[in-house]
């Protein structure tokens, strides 16, 4: 029977995960979970297979942790307060803050089942946030600590590891950025020149500054007032053995919940709607984690929220709308559009100004077709126009439509004025 090498699998009644054996630090074995108990050792046959533990010999790879066989945990209760307070004792941080590194570490263990890895971003002064990665990497699943890395080393990964990149490095070149972004969507893949790159997982950055996007959320810790107690290379190796022995037996309980868990994520923009269940399906098991987590989610989302004002595409989309709403109307002139837009980003404060030739291209990107004319560049509002600009307006949620009120036959039955 020829071997599997593997990281870890999903089969029918039984999870599986590769550990280190704890009386041997470079022997890997493999940890099962058939839903009663679970087991440990050098091989597992299941369903006519034979599995091995799959190497960490080369490159990145070798710098991974990887978790123990699992140990009980108590309760979810429990496990929380034990993590909460190793932040509170090691780097004092705020409430708010410890709450999202907690929630960090615990969601770490489930990227695998969510379409888009979480992103961190961690703003501070450098030599705090180093020590704040290195506290961090004892909660998260399969940690890598990064001080400096390029192209190739990433490359290095092998596929399957699912491991979650703690970065301490703020000038990072823009392709590895790029790359390490890209890569945080599990269904596409990364190819750098004739070889797939297998980067999926979460990731935590240190920053300089916020970062504006769509991607990530972001938390700032201050510098100590006073000295913090220092953590060993010893003390961080206990810690990060006794929460990660937890945390793996916290995955292998709920890894049908979380899976299955159903997360309304209404109240955020679409942009960060799968984000957010990436960071909350793993901690409905903590109410108060979830609520303070969900805030912080919630901040992003009105700060995207408030950008859409001055977005082009929005923009035009919503004085595409009422223009449609006007009586009478059968259809507009592409210049009197842009007008009518250029009015709205005045009345918004905004230092933006579109051209009719700009607008033409957008409307044509949104699929909104014109045709030109002695006077111009005509949309015709036919019955499918109207229904396609309706449809743009729900999904780029155009401040007019938060006002719950009906115009038309194309808007919503029932409307009410939604977060933002």
């Amino acid at each position: 029977m020829t071997a599997i090498p593997t990281f870890g699998e999903t089969l029918p009644g039984l999870l599986m995960e590769c550990v280190v054996d704890p009386k041997h630090a470079d022997r890997l074995l493999l940890h099962t979970w058939d839903g009663h108990r679970t087991s440990t050792a050098p091989t597992v046959e299941a369903g006519g297979r034979l599995y091995v533990p799959k190497k960490l010999d080369s490159g990145l790879a070798q710098s991974v942790r990887l978790a123990p066989p699992s140990v009980a945990f108590g309760s979810t209760g429990k496990l929380l307060s034990s993590m909460r307070d190793s932040w509170l004792k090691y780097a004092r941080l705020q409430p708010e803050v410890a709450d999202l590194l907690v929630a960090c570490g615990v969601a770490s263990w489930f990227s695998d089942l969510m379409t888009v890895a979480l992103i961190l971003y961690v703003l501070g002064p450098a030599s705090a946030v180093t020590d704040l990665l290195r506290l961090l990497a004892c909660f998260c699943r399969r940690p890598v600590l990064v001080g400096d890395i390029d192209a190739g080393g990433l490359a290095t990964l092998p596929t399957g590891l699912g491991a979650t990149f703690l970065i301490n490095q703020r000038d990072l070149g823009r392709r590895v950025q790029r790359t390490l972004l890209s890569s945080t969507r599990r269904d596409f893949c990364v190819i750098r020149g004739k070889q797939r790159v297998d980067l999926y997982g979460a990731r935590v950055f240190s920053a300089d500054d916020f970062l504006e996007g769509d991607l990530g959320l972001m938390c700032s810790i201050s510098p100590a007032q006073t000295p913090l107690p220092i953590l060993t290379e010893e003390q961080e190796q206990l810690m990060a053995r006794s929460f990660q022995a937890r945390l793996l037996r916290y995955r292998l309980l709920n890894y049908e919940r979380v899976r299955e868990q159903t997360i309304d994520t209404s109240a955020f923009v679409p942009e960060l709607q799968e984000e957010a269940r990436s960071w909350l399906a793993p901690i409905v098991e903590f109410p108060e984690l979830t609520k303070s987590v969900s805030a912080e989610i919630l901040r992003k989302s009105q700060d995207l929220a408030g950008s859409r004002f001055a977005d082009p595409k929005t923009v035009v989309v919503e004085t595409a709308l009422f223009l449609c709403h006007k009586p009478d109307a059968k259809d507009f002139l592409v210049g009197e559009l842009t007008q009518a837009a250029n009015d709205l980003l005045k009345g918004r404060h905004e230092a933006i100004e579109l051209f009719a030739k700009m607008v033409g291209l957008l409307l044509r990107d949104l699929g909104i077709p014109d045709k030109r004319e002695a006077a111009g560049y005509r949309v015709a509002l036919t019955e499918a126009v109207r229904k396609r600009i309706h449809q743009l307006a729900a999904g780029y949620r155009v401040a007019s439509l938060d006002s719950g009120i009906r115009r038309c036959a194309h808007c919503p039955e029932q409307t009410s004025p939604r977060p933002p």
